[in-house]
């Protein structure tokens, strides 16, 4: 690698590296700080999105659960004007109005890790700058440190390169000798070592499809577990007793093409990404379970207690009624012994 190569691989971050992958790469070295452990610190990660965005799911799958509660009327809406496509909108959103659905709230849950994603490849990318926090000067004399020609090839991951290779000559402690550390020109930031091992997988490369091995855990168990989250995630929706749903078959398709891309991904991004991946569908599964049949309970019990009320309200008319009509018989009676 020339030192022009270098210059353009390892650039000043811009907005999007300072708004948002250097935050999440803040929250991975505190984590990875804490527990020692790389995957580790991703999977914590994850779990720490899940449990950030909870609100969010929870409004979501509310809505979500008010859509499939009117899919029978939805579709009697679309029968009756079939031929009557402006009919039919203003028919649809009086009925979304009244029962309070929102169509398109229960798609913003699912476009929240895309973002996520690409801020988390940025700094399992780049490492150094994201995570270690160092500037770009002080990430160049590095390189120059280990060797323009110990990182032939690198391009776009020659921080991980550098990062890894710098990993090597730390202490048990986690020091590093002058040499490196004179490196650092960033007022107050320090070098750590990053052991990017995982369980014997390295989260830093990619798996290849040209070489079979234990990476080929990750895009395998990324697709399963993909699989898995959309499979669950169609159950749940489905509820007791309610119409079929007019976007079965759509669904069916996602419960395919979800795995497929998830593998496809997994083969072109960095092991960590996909590790982040196959936890997040994970956490995604339990979620929906959880959710469903917490919110699907407190549903049964409000119709429930409406059910009784409307039937108490029945009965007392009715008692109502019926002593009308005995004291109107009374009436009557006296009236008649009056005479």
């Amino acid at each position: 690698m020339t030192a022009e190569q270098l210059a353009s691989f390892v650039k000043d971050p811009n907005f999007f590296g300072l708004a948002i992958v250097r935050p999440f790469g803040l929250i991975l070295l505190w984590i990875y700080e804490f527990v020692q452990n790389y995957g580790l610190a991703v999977i914590i990660f994850a779990l720490l999105v899940k449990l950030i965005c909870i609100p969010l799911s929870i409004k979501s799958k509310k809505s979500m659960m008010a859509m499939t509660a009117v899919n029978a009327e939805l579709q009697q809406l679309q029968k009756k004007y079939a031929n009557n496509r402006v009919k039919l909108n203003e028919e649809m959103q009086k009925l979304y109005d009244r029962h309070g659905v929102n169509p398109m709230s229960g798609c913003l849950p699912q476009l929240i890790p895309l973002p996520i994603m690409m801020g988390l490849y940025y700094a399992v990318q780049q490492p150094l700058q994201y995570i270690v926090g160092l500037g770009r000067e002080s990430v160049i004399n590095l390189a120059n440190f280990i060797g323009l020609d110990q990182l032939a090839g690198a391009n776009y991951t020659v921080q991980i390169v550098i990062a890894e290779k710098l990993s090597q000559l730390a202490d048990a402690a986690g020091n590093f000798p002058a040499e490196v550390t004179r490196c650092i020109v960033d007022e107050g930031a320090s070098l750590i070592p990053l052991d990017f091992n995982f369980f014997g997988l390295n989260l830093a490369t990619t798996p290849s499809l040209k070489e079979p091995g234990l990476m080929w855990l990750i895009p395998i168990l990324s697709g399963l577990t993909a699989f898995l989250s959309s499979y669950i995630m169609q159950r749940m929706q489905q509820g007791k007793n309610q119409a079929p749903n007019p976007a079965a078959s759509q669904m069916k398709m996602m419960n395919i093409m979800m795995p497929l891309m998830s593998v496809y991904f997994a083969f072109i991004l960095p092991g960590a990404i996909g590790i982040y991946w196959i936890f997040n569908n994970v956490f995604s599964a339990v979620q929906e379970v959880i959710l469903t049949k917490t919110l699907r309970g407190k549903q049964e019990r409000k119709q429930a207690e409406e059910t009784a009320r409307m039937e108490a309200e029945k009965e007392a008319r009715r008692a109502a009624h019926k002593a009308a009509q005995q004291k109107q018989a009374e009436n009557a009676h006296k009236k008649k012994g009056g005479k």
